[in-house]
């Protein structure tokens, strides 16, 4: 019963400790810096990605900007998050595009190395978790990238 209470108690305790959200923030986002190798992807038609596909695909991730190459061809653009939410929120809008209506809005969670996150496209509400079952979402695994 004590170790109930407790667990109940831990994360009231830690809200309390002085750590500001955009502390928090900002410990999550050192957390996706670096280069990053897709373990899987699952398409918005629920397909999944073959293993050819996850090795042609990088993400690397400096501050709050990011370049992802599929295929020796580069995308970039700027994500923020909220870690304070439940879920966690990532939303990224791409380097070309400046309207707030093409901003994809996303969760995310870190488990150890790794970075799962779910995406909805522009213009749709945002998924309620990082795996979710239904289709209609772009769905991620990252882990570190080999040197």
């Amino acid at each position: 019963m004590r170790r109930c209470a407790i667990l109940f108690l831990l994360p009231l305790l830690c809200a309390g400790s002085g750590a500001s959200s955009e502390d928090v923030a900002k410990s999550d986002v050192e957390l996706f810096q670096g280069a990053w190798q897709p373990v899987f992807i699952r398409h918005p038609d629920g397909r999944m990605a073959t293993d050819e596909e996850l090795k042609t695909i990088r993400l690397v991730v400096k501050g709050n900007e990011f370049t992802l190459t599929d295929k020796g061809v580069p995308t970039s653009g700027t994500f923020t998050i909220d870690p304070t939410k439940t879920p966690k929120t990532i939303d990224f809008l791409l380097a070309d595009s400046k309207s707030p209506k093409a901003k994809f809005l996303g969760v995310y969670e870190i488990l150890g190395e790794r970075r799962l996150s779910c995406f909805a496209f522009p213009m749709q509400e945002r998924p309620r978790g990082v795996r979710p079952s239904d289709k209609g979402y772009l769905m991620f695994e990252w882990k570190p990238a080999a040197p």
